[in-house]
């Protein structure tokens, strides 16, 4: 089955995400969006193993096209100034059918620019992915029960006593479980994510 169809089987799931980071109407428009970033830098492969979804990593794409679409709706109209060529003082917006060698040079650089920010969000995406692997990896490793508790909490909106009145499994178990999971985990990917923070992305 393709990777992408297997995604979108929790269409529902990811508009809900959305929702709760504060999308609002423009809920439905992020997650397409999400599907169209995951087929052009095949992102797929990194959130289907096996048939099976990482919810984490989904939202963590997910999250990650909401803020800049916060950034979009929020940016004040300011003047980069890579995008300004000064003459005698006075300033020019830039205008690419403008044949000055020294205007096409600017409109070059932003460019540039533009492409070297798009680069890092796909770098520092394919980090967070790694880490992603490493849990899932060492989350196979764990007793089924654990690991259960751990990935429902994980990867649903289910909070601990949601879970508890679900499953019929009580609160205290279940927190415990987590409990002792989460240091596991902590312990084990400190660094990386410290790394993560740094933005050493080569390390992880």
């Amino acid at each position: 089955m393709n990777l992408l169809k297997i995604v979108c089987k929790y269409h529902k799931e990811w508009i809900e995400i959305v929702e709760r980071l504060g999308g609002g109407l423009y809920s439905e428009d992020i997650v397409q969006e999400a599907y169209l970033k995951i087929d052009k830098y095949n992102y797929g492969s990194k959130i289907v193993n096996k048939d099976k979804v990482s919810k984490g990593y989904m939202y963590f794409v997910l999250r990650s096209i909401f803020i800049n679409y916060i950034k979009q709706v929020n940016k004040v109209r300011k003047v980069n100034i890579d995008m300004l060529y000064n003459i005698s003082g006075k300033t020019w917006f830039l205008d690419e059918s403008n044949n000055n060698h020294n205007t096409r040079n600017l409109i070059n650089k932003t460019k540039e620019i533009q492409q070297d920010v798009v680069s890092e969000d796909i770098i520092r995406e394919r980090a967070y992915g790694r880490i992603c692997d490493k849990i899932d990896k060492e989350l196979e490793s764990w007793h089924w029960y654990d690991k259960k508790i751990f990935e429902v909490y994980r990867d649903t909106p289910l909070t601990i006593r949601g879970m508890a009145k679900e499953t019929k499994i009580s609160t205290v178990n279940i927190f415990h479980t987590l409990k002792k999971g989460k240091i596991i985990i902590n312990k084990k990917f400190a660094e990386d994510y410290e790394d993560f923070k740094n933005e050493d992305y080569d390390l992880i």
